[in-house]
């Protein structure tokens, strides 16, 4: 084996989702997502709401809050085109959220043993909302986003 392959200990792996908010990658483990969906053309809006719940929309039967973190966290710019995307997560409580994201990204599987803390400085999301961050083999920063903490019902009250 030379010095440029890597030995991966897949019990400290797991697989994650990335997305991009503003010039910032992010990732969310993938076994909290449930799919993929284009911005829908229609939600539904509600009254005396956060300007960053969207509405709710119909998922196969399902009522699925729409949450634009985008707005939330003023990572960038607040557009919708044919990459904005809503990833829709499932909670531990097993509550259906969908959060907009600028562009999904990829799947990419991580060594979580190497997630380092995320200080104020490193994002533009408050550090309580994020589990840590790695860099890639390209010196690219990929942070991890805690995405239970980013849709707790106590943060849509607010």
């Amino acid at each position: 084996m030379d010095d440029k392959e890597k030995v991966i200990d897949y019990a400290n792996t797991s697989e994650f989702m990335t997305f991009e908010l503003g010039a910032m990658k992010y990732a969310i483990e993938l076994p909290k997502i449930r799919e993929i969906l284009t911005y829908p053309e229609i939600i539904t809006t509600l009254p005396n709401i956060s300007e960053w719940v969207k509405g709710l929309i119909n998922l196969r039967g399902e009522v699925v809050p729409i949450l634009d973190i985008r707005i939330k966290f003023n990572t960038s710019e607040s557009v919708y085109d044919e990459n904005t995307s809503v990833i829709a997560v499932i909670t531990e409580d097993s509550r259906m959220v969908g959060i907009v994201v600028d562009l999904v990204d990829d799947v990419q599987r991580l060594d979580t043993s190497t997630l380092a803390p995320v200080s104020e400085m490193g994002s533009a999301i408050p550090s309580k909302y994020l589990k840590g961050y790695v860099r890639l083999d390209n010196n690219e920063m990929l942070v991890v986003m805690d995405i239970e903490k980013v849709v707790a019902k106590e943060e849509l009250q607010d």
